[in-house]
């Protein structure tokens, strides 16, 4: 039977490489999505079936986990990486409906889709299965003008420990903090110079780094609960 891999927030960036690059090497692929893209319709054409939603509530995120159940009933692996960004709004009311969001994306939907598709996972003690969470380098150092988006990843890095707890031996649940991959199209060439100015590789990094760190993760049947980033060094600064 053909290994089947579900991929969250796959219409675009990382999520629609690692989706394309997972039905390169013959994985059959169920790409989550909330809004049509080109990418997506590309997928479609290449055999990955498809289950569009937003994660709005616990309601929407318990339909989406059901009928990624129903497209895929046996999986290989999770890979969480939708994703919800932007500055923290200066307005209280803004900012609370902001926190609401990440924390409907970046928390409570893995929450849920990991506790119901936790038994489609098809990994034994001996050949676990992977449940792998996208979180961020700012998790551990979290930048004052995007705090909410930072404490919602930093939410999802601590829940991937405890989901790695929770379902050993038979799966593995690690996470991936990207540093710059890609730019926002509102960061301007002062802010995106700065950036590069202070990842130690000194350049940008590509979604296929972090399919690479993926399929590390997925081939190593012996790492759990693990952190690990792929950020050229931006974490560390320049010395």
């Amino acid at each position: 039977m053909q290994p089947c891999v579900a991929v969250t927030g796959a219409n675009r960036n990382i999520g629609a490489h690692l989706a394309a690059r997972f039905l390169d090497e013959g994985f059959g692929v169920v790409a989550h999505y909330r809004s049509e893209t080109a990418a997506i319709e590309r997928l479609a054409a290449r055999g990955a079936r498809l289950v569009r939603g937003s994660f709005d509530d616990a309601a929407a995120c318990t339909d989406i986990a059901e009928r990624l159940a129903a497209a895929a009933p046996s999986l290989r692996a999770i890979i969480h990486n939708a994703s919800s960004f932007a500055p923290t709004a200066a307005d209280i009311p803004a900012a609370a409906t902001q926190f609401q969001d990440f924390f409907a994306v970046h928390m409570l939907a893995p929450y849920i889709l990991n506790t119901h598709l936790a038994a489609h996972l098809d990994g034994t003690p001996e050949a676990p299965a992977d449940i792998i969470h996208i979180t961020d380098i700012y998790a551990d150092n979290p930048a004052p003008a995007q705090d909410l988006y930072c404490a919602t990843k930093a939410g999802l890095q601590n829940l991937s420990l405890a989901f790695a707890k929770r379902y050993a031996p038979r799966i593995k649940v690690n996470a991936i903090q990207p540093g710059p991959i890609s730019f926002e199209a509102w960061h301007d060439e002062n802010h995106r110079s700065a950036v590069l100015e202070a990842t130690p590789l000194g350049r940008m990094g590509s979604p296929e780094a972090i399919y690479a760190a993926v399929r590390a993760i997925m081939a190593n049947d012996y790492q759990t609960g693990a952190v690990i980033p792929v950020d050229g060094g931006r974490r560390l600064g320049r010395g």
